[in-house]
């Protein structure tokens, strides 16, 4: 029962993740899926009750099961970016779990133009969870040059602005991610807790350098998003119209 159990969770997962079944559908009913499926209402049951766990769905007692299931779009080129028109309280909240002095690699020392000074070798660690209608979204580490790391780290540990937001605030440059990788990984046992997450599951990955506008490199950053809230944007640059 549990092959059958996981090929089931799996076809109807995929049905909401490619759009077959939008956010709002009503899914078939029980009996409906086991006629469908050829399995026993246990097995669908347990399906079911995967969905809910993992936010797909939401089930309701004389009313039935909805498709909960929207991710949030977020460009390559800068993440977390706010959709155009979305409500600010809707983009949640940014929490700072760790704040650290780290010694800095010489990849770091040369990427970040660090002095010649031998006292010159750290970097701040941020690590920062993004929280948006309670649910973890993104957990992100940064690594900044001291200079601009120090204030920072007098920031609070709760702030509706992000991390390059608050930077552009306090330096008055706004900074920016670039030479972005993104990557499917399966996440170890501490970002699955973090981000409450099944770790059998790939999770989208992504690194870059934090620049400001007039180019200096003043850090690098990996994400980790959770996958049920988000799906990513690649710009088209083909120049093709579509339907034209």
């Amino acid at each position: 029962m549990a092959l059958k159990f996981k090929t089931v969770f799996s076809q109807l997962q995929m049905k909401i993740i490619f759009g077959e079944w939008p956010e709002g559908y009503r899914i078939p009913t029980e009996m409906e899926l086991c006629d469908q499926y050829g399995v026993s209402r246990v097995t669908i049951r347990r399906a079911l009750d995967g969905l809910v766990r993992q936010g797909y769905i939401s089930r309701t007692r004389g009313r039935g099961s909805f498709v909960l299931f929207k991710r949030k779009v977020v460009g390559l080129g800068y993440p977390q970016v706010p959709m155009e028109g979305e409500d600010s309280q809707k983009n949640g909240y940014y929490k700072i779990l760790l704040k650290e002095k780290v010694e800095a690699s010489s990849a770091d020392r040369t990427q970040m133009h660090f002095s010649d000074d031998p006292t010159d070798r750290e970097l701040w660690h941020f690590k920062s969870l993004h929280i948006v209608d309670g649910k973890p979204s993104v957990l992100s580490d940064y690594y900044v040059t001291s200079r601009f790391g120090q204030e920072i780290a007098l920031l609070g540990d709760e702030s509706e602005r992000s991390f390059f937001d608050l930077v552009s605030w306090h330096i008055g440059q706004k900074c920016h991610f670039v030479q972005g990788k993104v990557a499917a990984i399966n996440p170890n046992e501490e970002i699955c807790k973090q981000l409450g997450i099944d770790c059998s599951s790939a999770s989208l990955w992504c690194r870059g350098l934090c620049v400001l506008d007039d180019g200096t490199v003043i850090g690098r950053c990996t994400k980790v998003f959770n996958g049920l809230m988000y799906e990513f944007a690649v710009e088209d640059q083909s120049n093709v119209s579509v339907g034209g």
